[in-house]
C-alpha cells in the first residue's frame, strides 16, 4: 500500500520550528561576524536580465533617506563562539532526534543495521555503509536547506566562512553517524547538508545582514525573513547585538521588477505550444568598494575573500497554476581583483573592472508533476514492493551543487560603451532526472531485473558531472544586447545504491541541458522602464542504454522591466 508523507513537514518545517524554540536562548548574547566592505544590489527580474551592474531604488526600505556612498563606522575585532555554536547545534540536533525516531515507521525500510559491535563497527569504521539512499526527490535535494541551516548557525557566532563549512560538514556527519545509526551512512544528504550549505547559506546570510544594518522596520522584516537565525538572533539580542552591522561598509541597494510573457513552442510537433507568465527574485553582492566605481583610476590586484553572492529565484505561471520553479545561488569566496577607471571632466569613462576567484553555487529546477508518484510528497514502501506503474511518466527536474569552479568577470569601459562578461566552470554533483527513462519503460520493465532504487521510483540517479555558464552585456547608450549559454552534463554513479545487492541491471545514465539565450533591450529616457525582447533555446538530451531522448524547446519573452 502506497503511504503519502508530508515530508515537507516533517523535515524541513519542524526544523524550522525548532529554530524558533531554541534561538531566545542561544543567540541573546551572540555577535555578528566581522566583514569586509560590501556593496549591495537586490534586484527582482526575469533570470534572463542579465543587469549586474543595476542600482536603483535607494532608500526604499528605509524609514530615512540615505546617500548612495558607502559608509563606515569603527571597527572592532568580533571573538568567535565556537562553543555557543555547538550548543546550540547539539540542542537543535537532540530535538530533531527525537523528531526522527518518533517518526521511524515512515522509514523502516531504511534500517539495514542492528545496534551490535559488528554493525557499528562497519558503520563507522569501513566504507561499506557509505552509499546513496532511496528517498523522494524533495527530501533529498531539501537537505541543502538544513545545511544553509547549520552554517548560517556558524557564521552567526563569529566563524569565517571556511570554519562555518567544517562545522557544517561536522554537523551533517554526526546527524549521519549517531542519528541515524539504523540506516546506511548517506552520502548524498553529506553532499547536500555537509556542502550545499555554502553556497545557499552565504548569500542568505549577507542579504539578511544587509537589511538588518539599517533602520526601519520593513528592512528588519525583511532581514528576519531571509535568514530566521540572524533574523531572530537580531530580534532577542537588541540595540547592542544590531550595532555590529553599522561598523560594515554598506552602499545602497537597488530594486527592478520585471515581468514578462512567454511564448514557447517544441519542436516535437506532437507537443502543444503555449505561453505563460514570468517572473524572477534576485539578489547580488559585491564586497568589494571600488568595484565598478569611476574615480577608483587604478586598483592593483588584491586578494580578497567572500566578496561576492548571488541569489535568484523564478517561477512560470499558466492559468494560475506554477508550471516551473528556477531557484540558483553563487558565492565566491576567495579571489583576485584589480581595475583601473578613468573618468573624464566630460563624463566619459575609460578602463575596466576584472576579478576571478573560487567558487561555488547551487541550482534547483523543476517542472511541475503530472503524477502522484513524481510529486515529492510520496514515498513508496519498498519492503512490499511497490513501485509507479509502467511506462513511468516523470517530468525533468534538476538539483545541483556546483561544488567548486573558477568564476571570472570583466567590465570594459569606453563611453558609450559597456561590455560586462561574466563566466564560471564548475566540478557538479546532483540529483538528475533521467530524461530517457519514459521512453525506456515503455518498450522495457525497469523493475525486473531490477534498475537503481531512486532511478526506477522516484526519476532521479545521484551523478557527477560538471556546469559551463557564461552571460555577457553590451550597453550603447540607452541600448542593450545580452547573451549566454549555459551547459550542463552528467553521468550516473555506479555501485552504491542503498539496495546493491539487489540491483540487477546498473546501467550507466547519462543527461545534458543546454541553454542558449538572448536579449535586445532599451532604456526609456527620463523614465524607470526600460523594455526587452528575450529569446531562449533549450536542448534537453537523455540517454539509457541503447535508447537516447532529445527535446528542443523554444521560447520567447516580451519583458517590461521597472527600476527604482
Amino acid at each position: 500500500m502506497l503511504k503519502t508523507l508530508l515530508v515537507r513537514e516533517v523535515t524541513l518545517k519542524f526544523k524550522i520550528l525548532i529554530l524558533f524554540l531554541l534561538i531566545p536562548f542561544s543567540f541573546i548574547y551572540a555577535n555578528q561576524m566581522n566583514e569586509l566592505e560590501t556593496r549591495g544590489i537586490f534586484s527582482l527580474g526575469y533570470e534572463d536580465n542579465f543587469d549586474p551592474g543595476s542600482t536603483a531604488l535607494r532608500g526604499f526600505f528605509s524609514n530615512e533617506n540615505e546617500p548612495s556612498t558607502l559608509k563606515k563606522s569603527s571597527e572592532t575585532i568580533k571573538r568567535k563562539k565556537l562553543g555557543r555554536a555547538v550548543l546550540y547545534m547539539g540542542t537543535w540536533w537532540l530535538i530533531d532526534s527525537i523528531r526522527y525516531w518518533a517518526t521511524y515507521a515512515a522509514w523502516i525500510e531504511d534500517w539495514q543495521f542492528q545496534l551490535s559491535w559488528a554493525d557499528q563497527k562497519g558503520r563507522f569504521f569501513s566504507f561499506n555503509a557509505n552509499r546513496f539512499d532511496s528517498n523522494p526527490f524533495l527530501t533529498n535535494w531539501g537537505h541543502g536547506i538544513g545545511g544553509a541551516a547549520y552554517f548560517s548557525i556558524a557564521r552567526y557566532h563569529n566563524l569565517n566562512l571556511f570554519e562555518s563549512v567544517l562545522f557544517e560538514i561536522g554537523s551533517s556527519m554526526v546527524w549521519e553517524y549517531f542519528t541515524e545509526w539504523r540506516e546506511v551512512i548517506s552520502l548524498n544528504d553529506n553532499f547536500f547538508s555537509g556542502l550545499g550549505g555554502l553556497p545557499i547559506g552565504e548569500p542568505f546570510y549577507q542579504l539578511s545582514k544587509y537589511f538588518l544594518s539599517k533602520k526601519g522596520t520593513l528592512n528588519h522584516i525583511a532581514g528576519y525573513f531571509l535568514n530566521p537565525i540572524v533574523g531572530l538572533g537580531d530580534l532577542f539580542g537588541g540595540k547592542k547585538w544590531r550595532s555590529n552591522f553599522e561598523e560594515e561598509y554598506f552602499s545602497s541597494p537597488g530594486f527592478r521588477f520585471s515581468l514578462s510573457n512567454e511564448n514557447f513552442s517544441y519542436k516535437d510537433k506532437s507537443k502543444d505550444n503555449g505561453n505563460r507568465f514570468n517572473l524572477s527574485i534576485g539578489s547580488e553582492f559585491i564586497k568589494i568598494p571600488e568595484f565598478s566605481k569611476p574615480g577608483n583610476e587604478d586598483v592593483k590586484f588584491k586578494l580578497t575573500t567572500t566578496f561576492y553572492s548571488d541569489i535568484e529565484f523564478g517561477i512560470s505561471i499558466d492559468n494560475g497554476s506554477i508550471e516551473e520553479y528556477n531557484f540558483n545561488t553563487k558565492v565566491i569566496y576567495l579571489g583576485l581583483f584589480n581595475q583601473k577607471i578613468k573618468k573624464y571632466e566630460s563624463g566619459k569613462l575609460e578602463g575596466y573592472s576584472f576579478y576571478i576567484g573560487a567558487s561555488s553555487a547551487y541550482s534547483f529546477y523543476k517542472k511541475k508533476a503530472v503524477e502522484y508518484y513524481d510529486t515529492g510528497e510520496y514515498h513508496f514502501d519498498f519492503t512490499a514492493n511497490e513501485h509507479p506503474d509502467q511506462p513511468t511518466n516523470f517530468t525533468d527536474k534538476l538539483a545541483i551543487i556546483n561544488l567548486i569552479g573558477p568564476s571570472a568577470r570583466l567590465i570594459l569601459y569606453s563611453s558609450p560603451f559597456k561590455l560586462d562578461i561574466a563566466a564560471d566552470a564548475y566540478f557538479d554533483f546532483g540529483l538528475v532526472n533521467s530524461f530517457a527513462l519514459n521512453k525506456y519503460s515503455e518498450e522495457n520493465d525497469i523493475f525486473s531485473p531490477r534498475m537503481k532504487t531512486t532511478l526506477t521510483h522516484y526519476g532521479y540517479y545521484y551523478a557527477f558531472g560538471y556546469t559551463l555558464n557564461m552571460n555577457s552585456k553590451l550597453e550603447i547608450s540607452n541600448i542593450f544586447i545580452s547573451g549566454g549559454f549555459r551547459y550542463q552534463k552528467y553521468g550516473s554513479i555506479q555501485g552504491l545504491d542503498r539496495f546493491q545487492d539487489e540491483i540487477r541491471d546498473d546501467s550507466k545514465v547519462y543527461d545534458s541541458r543546454s541553454i542558449l539565450k538572448g536579449a535586445l533591450g532599451y532604456n526609456i529616457p527620463g523614465s524607470k522602464f526600460s523594455v526587452s525582447i528575450l529569446f531562449k533555446r533549450i536542448v534537453r538530451e537523455g540517454t539509457l542504454k541503447d535508447i537516447m531522448v532529445d527535446e528542443v524547446e523554444t521560447k520567447i519573452f516580451s519583458s517590461l522591466k521597472i527600476t527604482f
